[in-house]
């Protein structure tokens, strides 16, 4: 018989059972039937399996790909920038101001020779990785309590913040969690193959190998969660893995490569910040907090919802078939490790205190990924029975499908009344229209970064910046313009040395786009004696018309 007959039994049976439970007065028709309309839907998971995830995938996929033709912003034009260097001595010699290993520039590089060197291009990587760490989430999580939880697991993944904010952006981030997310895969495979795990062990050192080429972090997101399992797993074993940990040690090589440009960048950019007194994103206390970042809180109170609501009609049906696996539940070692995913946010926290002391929530968004494979193991248990379980993580994978299908048809109708994906400065009311021949003195070296990027050759020379890093590094925000100076050899725009221009030009421009925490140049000139005239104002944005002493 079908599933669906085993769950949905004759309409007196279930007034019978409901009368012997003591319970038909107290829960309306409307539970039972959102508990059956639950258990159709994992039904339809279940024989459709292939094609759920598939339609799961390509829609997350082409959601990002929408997204993927929006503006660079500043760190992403240095990724644009490095990946567009001649050959690969200069990306290597680039890369340490911009703080990354080399795995994502390369794939860049590539992408723009079957693409074209556009923002689409640029962001082409992290929307593949990112779909590859949800797959990576959904089997984790299958193989054990079968295809509903995972995609629950899987759905739950695709909308959090980290998903949204870095599915699609041309920085390593979505690359360090794919990669993590194929080397849990291919070491869950491994450790429960008794015969040909030759291919498991290749994708668990190509997993860590990749996460460590793609950030300098990854050599944590891979190994505090293996670590864990590994170490639940010989306490149960009481015997060493010597073919898995050879595997790992193979993909550790890659540090060969990675920790001399990490030795670089910490010399270029972050003894500044670990010196630094005023710098705005030291690890603090407060950032252990960030949880809501790396998971949906709203599905996991819906979830609590559904299993009160349908608590008392879990009684009707027979228990859906179950594989051995999906009997046995997960291991130890696995639920350790993807604890060990989701312990991150801490872990980095303390790690980043004792080393860099600069923290930025992306810096751990390996724990989205062990949140989400956590939320598929637990919620295969926490019903009345399996049968209530899984129709309740049915219940809340429709919520989560229609949350993505829903933020695409935004994301198409946003395309379809824009004007155009590209932004053109020549537009702007502040930099396009500003009258006679002046020079633009960006306050921001954010804001000259972006829209030098975007200017038209003409305004082009006429936006400057002027660095002064003696003074930046006092200052709460200086990493852009750090980054600008060290990388002058190799990446657009230049930059000027302030105490050289102001004492060569006594009238010009300023632009203030509102960042305070970059835009100290404002302060500096008038305590200097110049005179800052606006010439326009909006919302955050003004425009000064600067005039030196004397002038």
């Amino acid at each position: 018989m079908g599933f669906r007959s085993h769950v949905v039994p004759q309409l007196n049976q279930e007034h019978a059972q409901a009368s012997a439970a003591g319970i038909g007065s107290v829960w309306p028709s409307a539970s039972r039937a959102l508990f059956r309309f639950g258990l159709g839907t994992a039904a339809q998971i279940t024989r459709y399996e292939a094609a759920s995830v598939s339609v799961v995938a390509l829609g997350y996929a082409l959601l990002e790909f929408a997204r993927a033709v929006r503006p660079l912003w500043f760190d992403e034009i240095f990724t644009f920038q490095i990946a567009c260097l001649p050959d690969l001595g200069s990306i290597l010699r680039a890369i340490p101001a911009d703080g990354n290993p080399p795995l994502y520039y390369l794939l860049t590089r590539l992408s723009f020779r079957l693409l074209g060197q556009t923002a689409f291009a640029a962001r082409f990587p992290s929307v593949l990785a990112f779909t590859a760490a949800l797959l990576a989430t959904y089997y984790f999580v299958r193989r054990r309590c079968g295809p509903v939880f995972g995609m629950f697991a899987m759905l739950a993944l695709s909308c959090t913040y980290m998903s949204t904010n870095y599915g699609s952006e041309a920085r390593p981030y979505a690359l360090l969690a794919g990669f993590t997310g194929l080397a849990m895969l291919s070491w869950q495979a491994a450790t429960e193959a008794k015969q040909n795990r030759l291919l498991p062990l290749i994708g668990m050192a190509l997993g860590i190998a990749g996460a460590i080429a793609s950030h300098h972090y990854g050599v944590i997101h891979v190994g505090v969660p293996l670590m864990f399992g590994e170490a639940v797993r010989l306490l149960k074993r009481r015997r060493l893995d010597v073919p898995l940990y050879v595997a790992g040690a193979a993909g550790l090589l890659t540090l060969s490569v990675t920790l001399p440009l990490a030795v670089a960048t910490r010399r270029l950019l972050l003894t500044y910040v670990k010196r630094s007194a005023s710098f705005w994103a030291k690890p603090t206390l407060a950032d252990l907090f960030s949880y809501p970042s790396f998971t949906c809180v709203w599905i996991l109170l819906v979830f609590l919802a559904f299993l009160y609501l349908t608590h008392a009609a879990s009684y009707l049906g027979d228990e859906p078939r179950q594989s051995t696996d999906e009997q046995a539940g997960p291991p130890a070692h696995e639920i350790a490790a993807a604890l060990g995913l989701a312990l991150l946010v801490p872990i980095m926290v303390g790690v980043t205190w004792l080393t860099t002391g600069y923290y930025m929530d992306r810096y751990a968004i390996g724990t989205a990924i062990g949140i989400a494979m956590l939320i598929g193991f637990a919620s295969s248990s926490l019903g009345r029975n399996r049968r209530h379980a899984m129709a309740v993580a049915a219940l809340c994978t429709i919520l989560l499908a229609g949350r993505l299908a829903g933020a695409g048809a935004r994301q198409a109708i946003t395309l379809r009344m824009a004007k155009g994906p590209s932004v053109s400065l020549a537009d702007d009311t502040f930099l396009g229209t500003v009258p006679g021949s002046e020079l633009i003195v960006m306050a921001s070296a954010m804001t000259f970064g972006e829209d030098w990027f975007y200017a038209p050759s003409s305004l082009r020379e006429r936006l400057h910046y002027l660095a002064d890093l003696s003074y930046a590094v006092r200052q709460s925000d200086f990493l852009s313009e750090l980054s600008l100076t060290a990388d002058q050899a190799y990446v657009f725009p230049k930059v000027d040395d302030y105490r050289n221009f102001v004492s060569t030009h006594k009238r010009f421009y300023v632009y203030k786009a509102g960042i305070l925490e970059q835009e100290w140049i404002i302060d500096r000139l008038l305590s200097e004696g110049w005179t800052l005239k606006v010439v326009s104002i909006s919302g955050d944005t003004t425009l000064y018309l600067a005039q030196g002493p004397g002038s």
